[in-house]
Parts: structure tokens; sequence; C-alpha cells
């Protein structure tokens, strides 16, 4: 893709900001049957202000977002103005990303001012900056309504990534290599043999899963996806009901501490801490 503008970022904006308000307007005028388990929308127009919040709260980390599961049926009208939303949020985070490395002050400023009108349009109070992993973030939509919804948190998260020493190294040297800590991580890995390997280990936090299934007389189809956000389905007048569902706790379970295993295979004390990288043993 070629340098991108700051006139086609600032549009791309723009029609998320069309797309956000269209969406609104769809889901505040639905009759059609939901369940929202709460805390933070019990009805449409709080799930409205949850899809299109895009926007940092005071104090919020930017790696975190405001999630929330539920069921919310749609109208063909709401379905395709959820899929024109999803659209819309997609093309503004390609062009984000390509233009990332080329972003320039002026090209910030101007994006602020927009973010302003677009968050008086949406009647959003005291927000500033646009939030990106929530403005990235698709709304999932089934338009097809499936038998049953199973709820399910998934707590058992870390992902594990295999490092090379060249790789720590470079990781390394890309940090302040002024400081103590780094210039020690740094002698540690240049001690390690060149096919070492090392396991650089990612906590993650628990996220709602919703597990899906569609019968008919011949068979079951199955799909699993994490949701941040309610589900839209597609409803009409032949089937205007929500399928079953469970309704979990509002709240991950605490994480179940692990034994230590008499075969463990990773040390669980950090080799490298600032990149969360552990030797394997034996």
């Amino acid at each position: 893709m070629s340098d991108i503008s700051a006139v086609e970022l600032i549009d791309s904006l723009n029609r998320l900001q069309q797309a956000l308000v269209n969406f609104s307007q769809h889901l505040n005028s639905s009759s059609q049957p939901f369940w929202l388990p709460g805390p933070n929308a019990t009805n449409l127009s709080q799930a409205a202000s949850l899809y299109t919040d895009i926007w940092y709260r005071d104090g919020q980390d930017g790696r975190t977002t405001v999630s929330q599961h539920g069921l919310i049926g749609g109208t063909a009208a709401l379905i395709d103005a959820t899929v024109q939303l999803n659209r819309a949020k997609a093309e503004f985070q390609t062009l984000a990303i390509h233009y990332r490395l080329s972003q320039s002050t002026d090209t910030l400023e101007a994006l602020q001012h927009r973010s302003k009108k677009i968050a008086d349009l949406l009647h959003r109070h005291g927000a500033a900056r646009i939030h990106l992993k929530q403005c990235y973030r698709q709304i999932p939509v089934l338009r097809r309504c499936p038998s049953k919804i199973g709820f399910s948190w998934y707590t058992s998260g870390r992902s594990i990534r295999k490092l090379t020493p060249q790789e720590a190294e470079q990781k390394l040297l890309q940090m302040d290599i002024s400081q103590p800590h780094i210039q020690q991580q740094l002698q540690a890995v240049g001690n390690l043999r060149p096919d070492d390997r090392l396991a650089q280990i990612q906590t993650q936090v628990p996220v709602m899963r919703a597990n899906i299934s569609w019968k008919d007389q011949h068979s079951t189809l199955r799909k699993a996806q994490n949701t941040s956000l309610p589900i839209i389905i597609a409803m009409d007048s032949e089937n205007p009901h929500l399928p079953a569902y469970n309704e979990p706790p509002l709240t991950p379970p605490e994480a179940r501490s692990r034994l230590k295993r008499s075969d463990l295979k990773i040390d669980p004390h950090a080799f490298l801490p600032s990149l969360r990288a552990h030797r394997y043993l034996g």
C-alpha cells in the first residue's frame, strides 16, 4: 500500500463515525429480543454506548478494553448496519497501521479535533483520545440464528514463543542499553550457545468464549469464538426467539494454581525479565 495521507486517514475516521451513528440508530430502534447481563449494559441504549465506545476513559490503561457478553436479536437492517460498521472499522485499522510509521504532529492534531466532533455527535463526555483497541475490534454478528450458545470463561491463558539468543539480543538492544539491568541481561544472553532456545511467555487475560451450535435433522455445526461484545444474531418472523443460552458468572473464576510438574520443561524463573524470557530445562 502506498503512503497514507492525513486526508485519507481523517476521511476514514469520518466514515467510521457515520457507520457508528447509523448502527446506533438501528440498534436503539430495535424491538427484537435481547439478553444483556450487565453491569456495563442492561438495555439497548447502554448497549449502543458500549459498541460505539472508542474513547479512553479517565485513568484507563490503553491495553485494556471495556468488555461484556450478551445476545441481541437483529433485523436485516441492523445486520447490514453491523456489517458496514465492521467494514469501516477494518478500513480505518488498515489505514492507521500503514500510517503509524509516518505520523506527523499536524495530522495528530487534526485527528484529535475530528475525534472531539465525533465524541460530541455520539454524546460521549470527557473523551479526548481514540482507544484504538476498542475502535478496531469487530462486532460479533451471526447471519443465521444458532440453536444454542454456551458462554464460558477461558482463563488458562498463556502463550509461549520460542526465541533464539540472537533474537533476544536484538530485542534487548532496542531498549535503553545504558540501564544496568539491560546490560546484565545482554551479558547473560551472550553466554548462551547459538543453538539454545528461550521461551518468551505472555500471560493472557481471561476472555469470554462463546460455543455456538447449529442443529438440523441430519447434522450439527459447531463454532467457538472469543467475544468481548454482545453477539448480534439475525432474526426473522419464522424464528423470533433468541437461541438457548447459559448465564455464566459476570467475573472470571480465580485462576487455578498450577501444580509443579516433575517433568517441567521451562524454568519458572525468568532468565531475561525484560523480555519475559525463560530457559528450557534439561
